[in-house]
């Protein structure tokens, strides 16, 4: 299966760059056209898509626009998709994407906040994001990735279980 690997640049979620660092696949990280963005998702059978986002896409934070939009949905219809951004669940059940996504994911401190889970720290953060990424990867390519991502993703923090109750499946 031949894989893209979309992750904008941007210093808060480079830990997910572990999810495909020494995997081979093709990876696009800095700035590229919409029409050679169409054309590397069309040749290929799996799309992974990390970073920020919402419920209208994958965000290029640094180039301030949305990467992967409703414009690109078409394309995307025929893939294995993985989303992993804040809200990725809400763009793939509106457009009826299949794949593993996320929902609303605690990776920074502020987002602690916002969703009420105490005894948060940096440090906290920063082993909840390592181990989240480590067990993306040990599963992206298993059948009930869920599953084995809640195994293998575990802590007694909030974030932790937060994030956990946020990772969806759809075939």
């Amino acid at each position: 299966m031949s894989t893209l690997v979309i992750h904008p640049k941007d210093a808060t979620t480079d830990f997910l760059s572990d999810i495909y660092k020494d995997k081979g696949w093709s990876v696009i990280t800095g700035n590229i056209s919409k029409s050679q963005l169409k054309r590397e998702i069309k040749s290929h059978d799996r799309i992974i898509m990390l970073g920020h986002g919402s419920d209208i896409g994958l965000y290029d934070i640094s180039r301030k626009r949305v990467i992967i939009s409703s414009e690109l949905v078409y394309l995307l219809r025929d893939k294995d998709c993985v989303g992993i951004w804040c809200n990725a669940n809400k763009f793939f059940e509106k457009y009826n994407l299949t794949g593993f996504y996320t929902g609303m994911i605690i990776s920074e401190l502020e987002e602690s906040y916002l969703y009420n889970i105490s005894g948060v720290s940096i440090d906290l953060i920063e082993e909840s994001n390592k181990l989240f990424a480590y067990a993306i990867k040990e599963s992206i390519d298993l059948v009930d990735i869920v599953e084995s991502v809640k195994n293998i993703y575990i802590g007694s923090n909030g974030i932790i279980s937060f994030n956990k109750e946020n990772l969806f499946y759809k075939k």
